[in-house]
């Protein structure tokens, strides 16, 4: 006797559109009656690269999940099954293929956004990946602080209207558990420039008692060499040579050397074991607290973070007449095009000390 092939009760199937991409779709009966079910998800006929090609994969396994949910509906009467599925999708791969199907003209801003996102996950969190369940409210509130900690002007709203329009539309698309955009976020004027410190700033902070002493000392140390939070907590003393430091930068991986200067001698201590950490700090949120409050009791009223240190280190140097070229090697940047941005900060300091002179009575 011949068996019955069983029928899948969901089919995905593919439209070809007129720009030779596929829109995919679900074909299925409900109530009698046949659906057609189309996804918003796209496939390049021909990837050309990897990212298009990981693109491809994403939005693949997103109509999956999509298609087995209805199954499940049509088989067992269940609801949860999408939500649970699509919940551990990778955020990072879901928003790289929104770019890589995405027209319009700030396709280049929704890019850099994404990249801005993985810097902060990497130096932040130390991930390279997020499941979409994991982006929660207070994860997108650290976003938003680090992209006004790190950009000037209209930078962080820019940055960030982006990002929100990317979640948005996972939203739509019930990647989440529930919704993770917090409400009224407001953003503050004066970008980077608010929380730069000045030299004189620097040494009133060397000066004031601080809640730990190991915060105190490498926020100091990253005012004077200009070191990234990640790469200090990491630091081990077999990273350190006499007056040489010698590091893999966590965020680029790119090996960096520094001659340190006299304060940074004296800041690190007694040399302790090859595998000690020099510095053996709390998490980035964990000493945040204590150093907004150090610098309340120094009298500092701009609003200060482990930022604030690189930050105020370039912005120094650059006042003190060094080059970009200099600078760029001392932060260890690959391009000399990611140091630029401090000019424009170095150039309004210039611009407030010539309008700090006194009036003349002429």
């Amino acid at each position: 006797m011949k068996k019955l092939a069983n029928k899948e009760p969901v089919r995905l199937r593919e439209k070809k559109l007129t720009n030779g991409n596929l829109s995919l779709y679900l074909d299925y009966y409900k109530e009698g009656e046949r659906q057609y079910e189309f996804l918003k998800l796209y496939l390049i006929a021909k990837p050309k690269n990897p990212l298009e090609k990981d693109a491809n994969q994403t939005n693949l396994e997103l109509a999956q999940r999509i298609k087995a949910k209805r199954t499940e509906e049509a088989l067992m009467g269940t609801f949860d099954l999408q939500a649970k599925s699509l919940s551990h999708t990778d955020f990072i791969k879901f928003y790289q293929a929104y770019i890589t199907h995405y027209t319009k003209k700030d396709n280049r801003v929704l890019s850099a956004t994404l990249s801005k996102f993985k810097d902060f996950l990497l130096e932040r969190y130390g991930k390279e990946k997020l499941a979409c369940k994991d982006l929660t409210q207070n994860l997108i509130i650290g976003f938003k602080d680090y992209l006004e900690a790190n950009q000037t002007g209209e930078g962080p709203l820019t940055y960030f209207n982006r990002f929100r329009k990317v979640v948005k539309y996972g939203i739509r698309e019930n990647l989440f558990p529930k919704n993770p955009l917090p409400e009224n976020l407001k953003f503050k004027s004066g970008g980077m420039t608010k929380g730069v410190l000045s030299l004189d700033e620097v040494s009133k902070l060397s000066k004031t008692p601080c809640g730990s002493d190991t915060i105190k000392r490498a926020f100091l140390f990253a005012c004077n060499t200009g070191l990234r939070f990640g790469d200090i907590k990491e630091l081990k003393w077999q990273d350190i040579s006499n007056t040489e430091l010698t590091l893999r930068q966590s965020k680029t991986q790119e090996v960096n050397r520094l001659r340190l200067n006299h304060n940074a001698l004296k800041l690190i201590g007694e040399k302790g074991a090859p595998k000690e950490l020099v510095f053996p700090l709390p998490s980035f949120n964990g000493s945040a607290k204590t150093i907004k409050n150090w610098a309340a009791r120094a009298g500092i009223e701009k609003r200060i973070t482990w930022h604030s240190a690189r930050h105020s280190f370039a912005t120094n140097i650059l006042l003190l007449g060094y080059d970009l070229k200099t600078l760029s090697q001392l932060l260890g940047h690959t391009s000399i095009k990611h140091t630029q941005k401090y000019l424009s900060i170095a150039d309004e300091r210039k611009h407030q000390a010539v309008n700090a002179l006194p009036d003349l009575n002429y």
